[in-house]
């Protein structure tokens, strides 16, 4: 089958699956209000994929001749990794920061599979990495959208999955095993995307025990399979949204659902882990280091979106010359261009895993982008604030603006530069607004892994040995550890 149109992938959500969104059963997701910015907006991947501009970064012919997108195939060397950042950088910039979800976080778990099921084979002698490949070429052939279900939703955190006191559905597990597959109850959650997705991708989120067996477990299922209900997240906007008021919670509605698995079948071809406890934890590292690329690489455009509404809202005010100002811009202009190229050289100095052929970016410099990139948001945001001013949140509606008994009003009260439209303000000051709401702040933090997460990676994975040599050698400490970056330099002041 050749590539989808972005009609033929809103036709394919109509498969009866079962969703709810702000209290009420969706019967056809295609006609939601809200539910269809988030259709629209996945359906940008198909839109792209489509256009001959595009199309030689976004596809490749398969060995029957058949194009593909280019995401879903894995990711062997360097340039590759270098392709799928600017295949992800023009998702985000087409799509106000945020990449089209078709194939943008599920083909990462499809990586990581990838890798564990090949070491899963080698101790077991199980089949898993043929399923995987299978899978693979279904998704590829059938140009099909599909979402990642790694997030449980834990219950008392303080307890390993099998340990739950209220009951055993706080993980997904395996509740029966069958000749022709497994069935699966349980629950994920903050699932991006996974309404307007034809496939799930499902694997564990966390390190297991022998007694957890029963949650290591990883599958591709279609969304509309029994048993299957998707629970919308509350929408920041609601019907009838007006772009002006919000430019990107009207157009990107990234529905984080709550999923829930009630007695779902899952055919043998379609498992990739099942009991193998020990590997549990290893998927779900494995994406965290193919998904760095995908995420680190939207923040840095998202980045160049925000600093943009700061410089201009600098100027709309007419404070562009202030030096505090050019302060702040200073900095959002380091911000970004450190988060673009730190994101870069992790793929340049890519790494690689002895069980396989597949390539991601260096986890050391991958997961210091992150950490750099979340935890100086809410300084971006403070200073993208400070500069747009309080109007950022007292400003009227749009509906005001264009009500020709107010419009005179805010036309003249709302002006900002002389030569600056009043519109072009207002319509700048709205987009701060959707950049600095608190969904963007929560979303930062937690989107990818928490600060925590990157903190405890990047202790694990410094070079501690040498920066200690540097500093034995610098205070003339006999280093009993020898290492090669210093060994062998010469005496240092040399004797002439």
């Amino acid at each position: 089958m050749a590539l989808r149109t972005p009609q033929q992938y809103l036709e394919s959500l109509k498969d009866g699956r079962v969703v709810y969104c702000n209290g009420e059963r969706v019967p056809d997701v295609t006609k939601h209000p809200i539910l269809n910015i988030c259709n629209h907006w996945v359906a940008m991947d198909y839109v792209m994929s489509n256009d001959p501009r595009y199309q030689d970064l976004l596809t490749d012919l398969d060995e029957e001749g058949d194009r593909v997108a280019f995401v879903l195939k894995p990711q062997r060397t360097k340039e590759d990794l270098l392709r799928l950042r600017e295949v992800v950088k023009l998702w985000a910039r087409a799509t106000f920061g945020k990449p089209s979800g078709a194939k943008f976080v599920a083909k990462d778990g499809l990586n990581a599979v990838t890798v564990v099921s090949r070491r899963v084979d080698k101790k077991y002698g199980t089949n898993y990495a043929v399923n995987v490949e299978a899978y693979r070429k279904y998704l590829q052939k059938n140009d099909l959208s599909f979402a990642m279900g790694l997030t449980d939703v834990k219950g008392d955190r303080s307890l390993r999955p099998a340990q739950q006191k209220q009951h055993g559905d706080f993980y997904v597990r395996i509740v029966e095993e069958r000749d022709d597959g497994i069935v699966v109850s349980g629950a994920k959650a903050h699932i991006s995307q996974v309404a307007a997705c034809n496939e799930l991708l499902v694997a564990p989120c966390r390190a297991m025990r022998e007694d957890d067996k029963a949650y290591a477990v990883a599958f591709g299922v279609p969304v509309n399979a029994k048993g299957i209900t998707l629970i919308s997240a509350e929408p920041e906007v609601e019907e009838g949204v007006d772009l002006f008021d919000h430019p990107i919670a009207g157009s990107v509605y990234i529905n984080d659902a709550l999923i829930s698995f009630d007695n779902v079948f899952i055919p043998k071809e379609r498992i990739f882990l099942k009991g193998e406890w020990e590997f549990a934890g290893q998927v779900a590292y494995m994406f965290a280091n193919f998904h760095r690329l995908s995420a680190e690489t939207y923040k840095a455009i998202e980045l160049e979106l925000f600093t943009g509404a700061a410089a201009l809202m600098a100027e709309y005010n007419g404070v562009e010359r202030a030096p505090h100002v050019r302060d702040k811009l200073t900095w959002l202009a380091m911000y970004t261009e450190a988060v673009e190229i730190i994101g870069k050289a992790a793929c340049e100095h890519c790494s690689s895993e002895k069980d396989s052929d597949l390539v991601y970016p260096n986890p050391l410099y991958a997961n210091i982008c992150k950490f750099y990139f979340a935890d100086n948001w809410h300084e971006a945001t403070k200073f993208i604030q400070d500069i747009a001013g309080g109007i950022v949140a007292t400003c009227p509606s749009s509906k005001d603006y264009f009500n020709p008994e107010t419009h005179g009003i805010m036309e003249k009260y709302l002006a900002g530069k002389e030569g600056v439209s009043t519109e072009s303000r207002l319509r700048m000051i709205k987009l701060v607004r959707d950049l600095t709401s608190s969904y963007e702040d929560v979303l930062t933090i937690h989107a990818e892994g928490s600060l925590e997460a990157q903190k405890l990676s990047i202790l694990v994975l410094a070079d501690f040995e040498r920066y200690k040599a540097a500093a034995m050698r610098a205070a003339r400490v006999e280093n009993v550890k020898p290492h090669p970056l210093f060994d062998n330099l010469p005496a240092f002041p040399p004797k002439l």
